[in-house]
C-alpha cells in the first residue's frame, strides 16, 4: 500500500459535502495533474463502507488516465439503508445533490459521468442508472449480490411489474418510463469466477434464487443476458458485457490488484472505441 499512497500524492484530493432532504453525502475528489475531457468517474462502495480503501486504490488509475474520480461515503450511522432507493432511505437523491455540486464547484465536472459500484454499491448504481439514465454516461457493475432486471412481467423491486402497494407502484413505474434510456447506456458487469459463496450478505428468497440464480456468479450472467434481451425488445443494439475475472471471489481488493478492475473501468472507454 506504501506505493499506492506515494501515487495518490501526485493528485489533488479534497472533499465536498452536499445536503439534501435524504441527508448529509460526502466525498472524496481526487483531480489528477493532468486531466482529460473524459467524463469523471463516481465510485460506489458496498456495504464494507470501505470507501478510503477505494480511493486510495483508484487514485493511481486517476493520475494515469487523467481521468476525476469521485468517492461518496455513506457512513452506516447516517445512511443504515444506501443500496437502493426506499421508503427507508434516498441515497438517489443524495447523491443527486452531490453531483450538481461537484459539476458546481470543478470545471469539467458537469453532465453525465460514468458509475463504478461493488457489491451493493453496484446495486445502488444499476437503479440511480434506471431513475436518472440522463445523468449516467456508462455503467460499471461489479458483483452486485442482485439486480432489479429490466422485466415487465417480474413484480418490483427484482423486476419492473408494479407491486401492490403505492411505493413499489410508484418506483416500478418511474424506472419503466426510463428504461429505453437507460438501455442505451454501455454496462459492464465483472464478477469473479469464485464468486459464487452464499454468504449472510447475499439475499436469498426461494423467488430470487429461481428467477436470478444461487450466487452471484450466476446473477451477473442472469443480469446481462437480460438487459441484452431487453434492449433488442426495444429495437436497440445490445449495450452490456459480462467480464468473469479469473480465480476472484468477492473481495474487491484482490479484484483491483490482481485482475486489474479498477484500469479495467477506467480504460474501458479507449477499448470500446
Amino acid at each position: 500500500m506504501k506505493d499506492l499512497t506515494r501515487d495518490m500524492l501526485k493528485a489533488d484530493e479534497h472533499f465536498i459535502t452536499a445536503c439534501s432532504a435524504a441527508g448529509r453525502l460526502s466525498a472524496r475528489i481526487i483531480r489528477p495533474a493532468r486531466a482529460v475531457t473524459a467524463p469523471p468517474l463516481l465510485v460506489l462502495h458496498g456495504i464494507s463502507r470501505n470507501a478510503d480503501v477505494l480511493a486510495q486504490l483508484f487514485a493511481p488509475e486517476a493520475e494515469r488516465t487523467g481521468r476525476t474520480v469521485i468517492v461518496p461515503h455513506f457512513s452506516e450511522r447516517a445512511w443504515p439503508d444506501f443500496q437502493r432507493p426506499s421508503k427507508a432511505a434516498r441515497p438517489d437523491q443524495a447523491l443527486l445533490a452531490l453531483l450538481d455540486a461537484v459539476g458546481a464547484s470543478l470545471p469539467g465536472c458537469k453532465g453525465p459521468l460514468d458509475i463504478f459500484g461493488h457489491s451493493g454499491g453496484a446495486q445502488l448504481a444499476h437503479r440511480f442508472a434506471m431513475l436518472y439514465p440522463h445523468r449516467v454516461s456508462a455503467l460499471h457493475l461489479a458483483a452486485a449480490g442482485w439486480y432489479c432486471l429490466p422485466d415487465e412481467t417480474m413484480p418490483y423491486p427484482y423486476g419492473l411489474a408494479a407491486g401492490r402497494d403505492r411505493f413499489t407502484r410508484l418506483w416500478a413505474r418511474r424506472k419503466t418510463m426510463g428504461l429505453h434510456d437507460f438501455l442505451r447506456l454501455p454496462a459492464c458487469v465483472y464478477v469473479g469466477t469464485e464468486d459464487v459463496s452464499r454468504d449472510p450478505a447475499l439475499r436469498q428468497t426461494r423467488a430470487l434464487d429461481a428467477q436470478q440464480g444461487h450466487n452471484r456468479l450466476a446473477r451477473a450472467r442472469t443480469y446481462v443476458k437480460a438487459l441484452n434481451a431487453a434492449a433488442e425488445r426495444h429495437g436497440l443494439i445490445p449495450q452490456a458485457r459480462l467480464i468473469e475475472m479469473a480465480d476472484c471471489d468477492h473481495d474487491v481488493v484482490r479484484a483491483i490488484i490482481h485482475n486489474d478492475l479498477a484500469a479495467r473501468v477506467l480504460d474501458a472507454r479507449n477499448a470500446a472505441g
